[in-house]
């Protein structure tokens, strides 16, 4: 009994300190910065399970499965009741108060992951994964152009020099990396151009969705349409090559199961709706500060559990990636505070539900 009301003594304190916190907003105000270091974390670990699935089964196959998992899992929380989802066909046809941001949702989904998944896989298969690396490095530069011309914001001149700083790191880490495997062509490095605008777009309309809907919405949107596209594009591909009747045969190997349920489940639908909410709060150019982080993991992933090398360059190039990560977020988290009182106090605009 007593240990028992100690433990309760104690949940009541903890309780408070949470409440102080919630007061202060101190919690609120670094959650979006948490959720896109642990996004990245998740996406940055994506590249192993991805990589261990290629080496049995087609890349379509990967996406088409990796989106049927993620989807049939994110309708059976919706059922159940788990998670809150109140967007449909209603929202597509009827001029409901949501209507005018439905099209920036559809676009969100379109961009990411159908036309991102699609550029980036085929561009990285007619490059080099130095081309490859470099190209998708320049993200942050887009994603400042598209908070301009999508989203009307815009970033600090020391928030942008921490964003080349951070592509400098990643630039240096490619180009000292010893990998000849492949042959750049011309298709392949537009491929992969196209692949960094679309992914920008993605985040800028997202961002702008997120005013009409929630971060599970649009995920739910983003699974749902990324589950019907690749499925169907395999579908065709298995009907002219005869093999249908082994469409679902990856799911039968339990070590693929393990990879399906990662990239479906924690990749998919965790990863992104922390991705969603996140950039629901922050500016397009503080998140993507924070993309060179998955190199990183992707580089501690391929030491402990592939036996690669870690150099001199990768330790340069992963100081400037977080400088820039931790540059740009101290940057916005000043300037959030920093906001006057009135705007802050100011009434939300109501979400329709």
């Amino acid at each position: 009994m007593q240990n028992l009301r100690v433990i309760i003594i104690i949940t009541h304190k903890l309780a408070l300190v949470n409440l102080n916190f919630a007061e202060k907003g101190i919690f609120m105000n670094i959650l979006p910065y948490l959720f896109a270091i642990l996004k990245n974390v998740v996406y940055g670990s994506s590249v192993f399970f991805t990589s261990e699935l290629s080496e049995s089964t087609d890349v379509l196959d990967i996406l088409a499965l990796r989106f049927l998992v993620s989807f049939a899992v994110m309708w059976l929380l919706k059922v159940m009741r788990v998670i809150k989802i109140r967007v449909g066909l209603r929202d597509i046809c009827r001029r409901q108060s949501r209507f005018p941001l439905i099209r920036s949702l559809l676009l969100a989904a379109l961009f990411e992951p159908v036309l991102y998944m699609l550029f980036e896989t085929a561009g990285i298969s007619m490059t080099t994964n130095i081309t490859a690396a470099v190209i998708i490095s320049l993200s942050p530069i887009t994603s400042c152009i598209m908070e301009v011309l999508v989203l009307k914001e815009k970033s600090t001149r020391l928030q942008k020099l921490f964003l080349l700083l951070g592509i400098a790191g990643v630039l240096y880490i490619a180009l000292n990396t010893d990998t000849k495997t492949g042959e750049d062509t011309l298709p392949g490095i537009l491929l992969l151009f196209a692949s960094v605008v679309v992914g920008s777009l993605f985040a800028a309309f997202s961002r702008k969705a997120s005013r009409a809907f929630t971060a599970m919405e649009i995920t739910y949107v983003s699974c749902m349409l990324g589950a019907f596209i690749f499925n169907l594009i395999n579908l065709v591909r298995h009907l002219f090559a005869g093999t249908v009747a082994s469409y679902f045969s990856p799911y039968f190997d339990p070590q693929n199961m393990v990879g399906f349920l990662f990239l479906g489940v924690l990749s998919t639908i965790v990863a992104t709706g922390m991705n969603n909410y996140a950039m629901s709060k922050i500016q397009l150019s503080t998140m993507a500060a924070f993309s060179g982080l998955s190199t990183l993991v992707t580089i501690l992933v391929g030491v402990m559990f592939r036996g690669e090398r870690l150099y001199a360059f990768h330790f340069i190039g992963l100081a400037l990636i977080l400088a820039r990560m931790i540059g740009v977020s101290v940057i916005s988290i000043r300037r959030d505070r920093k906001r006057p009182s009135a705007e802050k106090n100011s009434p939300p605009t109501e979400r329709s539900t």
